[in-house]
């Protein structure tokens, strides 16, 4: 069970949710284990309830949503809660999702709730929808860090970073994310926007920022990761720098291949043009429209697979999930794979 946190008296929750989200490997997990050691913050890591959303169309007497959502990323246990503590909450999912995320507050005695995950990343305007009162951290990091990041994680074991074509996700999926961003701040969403390089090169600076928007007293223990509880975090070897005490602010080990580099670096020109409003398309490096339209549809095609094997673990028979991930966990000759440390979920790699 995650260490509760020491408290004399229950705060009020605050009025709505607070998400922070980034683009995978971008630097969401050192800002939620640094946050959550203040005493007035407790938000959950990855529970990524939104996407089993499906789940909440079965009928109030079959809906089976904390079965599903617990064998899907384990949010229940890894965070120190019990299904059984919710089986009598009404199965819909705004309901759902403030009942548990507010209860995991209240047993760490903080006041402001939320959940923290890369996977909102194209899902903001929807969550501003659900959720008028919400908060938004986002974090920004370079694309190229971030897709150097995730073929880094993939080498060192993990499986959902080894799925096919996940660096198109993230790299056209970051596209998404800064339009969602764009339309949230102009609907009116309270939006805190912060990078990642100075979160690891000036902590204290941006972590008293921070704290500002969320108008919670400073404290100088956010700069540093000792004593951050991180029981709630999926096993792997991909997160060792997170569970370290040091932030680590030195370069990263170029692990991207030079096509694909390439690549990157086109599109972010292509990005900076637009956004600066230059019409430059025979630029150097820039991707032709037909390498666009391809790269488009790759990234459309992967996105709708994802959803697809979502919906799966939404309606398909337990049993048979069950069965399907304990062959993935195997090697060929009914071994345990040597990746099999990693308990992220299988539900956004392969069905």
């Amino acid at each position: 069970m995650a260490n509760e946190k020491q408290t004399s008296t229950v705060p009020q929750p605050a009025p709505g949710p607070l998400f922070i989200v980034s683009m995978w490997r971008g630097g969401s997990s050192l800002l939620y284990a640094l946050l959550n050691k203040h005493p007035q913050v407790a938000l959950m890591f990855e529970a990524d309830l939104l996407l089993l959303r499906p789940v909440f169309l079965k009928p109030a007497g079959v809906c089976d949503w904390s079965e599903r959502w617990e064998f899907w990323n384990q949010s229940f246990s890894r965070h120190g809660l019990e299904t059984t503590a919710f089986w009598n909450t009404q199965p819909e999912f705004r309901r759902v999702f403030e009942t548990v995320h507010k209860e995991y507050a209240r047993r760490q005695g903080a006041a402001i709730w939320g959940d923290k995950s890369p996977n909102y990343h194209d899902q903001l305007v929807q969550m501003a929808k659900d959720f008028p009162c919400a908060r938004f951290i986002i974090v920004w990091r370079d694309p190229v860090e971030t897709i150097g990041a995730t073929v880094r994680a993939a080498a060192s074991g993990s499986r959902y970073f080894r799925k096919r074509g996940m660096p198109w996700r993230s790299l056209l999926g970051y596209r998404t994310f800064t339009r969602q961003c764009g339309q949230i701040i102009s609907a009116g969403a309270a939006v805190h926007q912060l990078h990642y390089e100075d979160l690891i090169n000036d902590t204290a600076a941006v972590m008293r920022k921070v704290c500002n928007f969320l108008d919670i007293p400073y404290d100088r223990s956010l700069t540093t990761l000792a004593g951050a509880d991180r029981s709630a975090v999926y096993a792997g070897r991909h997160h060792n720098l997170l569970r370290d005490n040091a932030i680590v602010a030195g370069p990263r080990v170029d692990v991207i291949e030079p096509s694909l580099r390439r690549r990157v670096s086109g599109y972010v020109a292509l990005w900076r043009q637009i956004e600066a409003g230059i019409d430059d398309s025979i630029a150097l490096g820039i991707p032709s429209f037909a390498e666009m339209q391809l790269d488009q549809f790759r990234y459309r095609l992967f996105r709708a697979l994802d959803a697809l094997i979502r919906l799966g673990f939404c309606f398909l028979p337990i049993p048979l999930l069950r069965f399907y991930r304990k062959t993935k966990r195997l090697g060929p000759e009914g071994k345990a794979a040597d990746d099999s440390v990693d308990l992220s979920p299988l539900s956004d790699t392969e069905l």
